[in-house]
């Protein structure tokens, strides 16, 4: 189940990308068809210059995601157990780009013009179109990711969170949930890569994306038969600061450290404190 949920954040991170140092509160619901079974949940994500904090429920347990781009780390925590996984985002973007090559990704954004409120936000509709080749098993597959995202542009709040933005121009940026990097590494990328082309061009205000795979085999076929949907609507935004625990871990908590393979001569980046 976690790695269903992971999908919401992919999509999340993605519309959440925002453009002075200041902070920013998104507050909102997000529903997730995954395997024809829909799941919502209320999402609350918080933006402190490099640091992303997302927090959810999963089948009654309150689960919170911080990812630190400026260590390329992220932790999975389970507020029940009272434990963190610790991920090295750079070898899980090694991991995911065997599989899913960003280079060969297309990806199209275009305004529709239609518009809607979010509080004082006037909000833009785009169409979202990206395809990349990728592998399910011994296949060759297409995966495509396609939708509508809703951003408010050229809005006071865009001067919020703008080394976020920044840190998403650098070269080797990836931005994952780890469990949805392992199962749909093609998925994880292109929302990786998305967040990265979206990132300077306005505020999040909500949006649906929906995924699937060609291909003639039969894990294509299969997979045709169960696509996956992720819708998410904010309903309230803040830029008054924030409290620097929002972004650590509460005392008492256990550390577990989760190590993937990287490269030769990969050199997994320092912990999070």
């Amino acid at each position: 189940m976690t790695s269903v949920r992971g999908l919401a954040l992919a999509a999340i991170l993605t519309f959440a990308a925002v453009p002075a140092r200041a902070d920013l509160a998104l507050a909102g619901y997000s529903v997730i068809d995954a395997f024809g079974t829909p799941l919502s949940s209320q999402e609350r994500i918080w933006v402190r210059g490099t640091t992303v904090r997302r927090d959810f429920t999963d089948r009654g347990r309150a689960i919170t995601h911080l990812f630190d781009l400026a260590t390329r780390q992220a932790m999975i925590v389970d507020h029940f157990t009272r434990t963190a996984e610790v991920h090295d985002l750079a070898a899980l973007d090694a991991a995911t780009e065997a599989s899913a090559p960003t280079g060969r990704l297309k990806l199209s954004f275009e305004p529709t013009g239609a518009t809607r409120p979010l509080q004082k936000w006037t909000c833009r509709e785009h169409v979202l179109e990206a395809s990349v080749p990728t592998r399910l098993g011994n296949e060759e597959t297409v995966f495509h990711l396609s939708g509508r995202i809703w951003l408010a542009q050229g809005v006071p709040e865009q001067a919020a969170v703008r080394e976020l933005v920044e840190a998403t121009a650098r070269p080797g940026f990836f931005l994952a949930v780890p469990a949805v990097a392992r199962i749909a590494p093609a998925y994880a990328q292109v929302m990786s890569e998305i967040l990265r082309k979206l990132a300077p061009q306005g505020l999040p205000c909500g949006g649906e994306v929906a995924g699937r795979h060609d291909g003639n085999g039969p894990m294509a076929n299969l997979a045709r038969k169960l696509p996956s949907k992720v819708s998410l609507e904010f309903r309230e935004f803040s830029a008054e600061p924030l409290k620097p625990e929002l972004f650590v871990l509460p005392a008492g908590y256990q550390k577990v450290a989760v190590r993937l393979p990287g490269p030769p001569g990969f050199v997994p980046a320092a912990p999070m404190r």
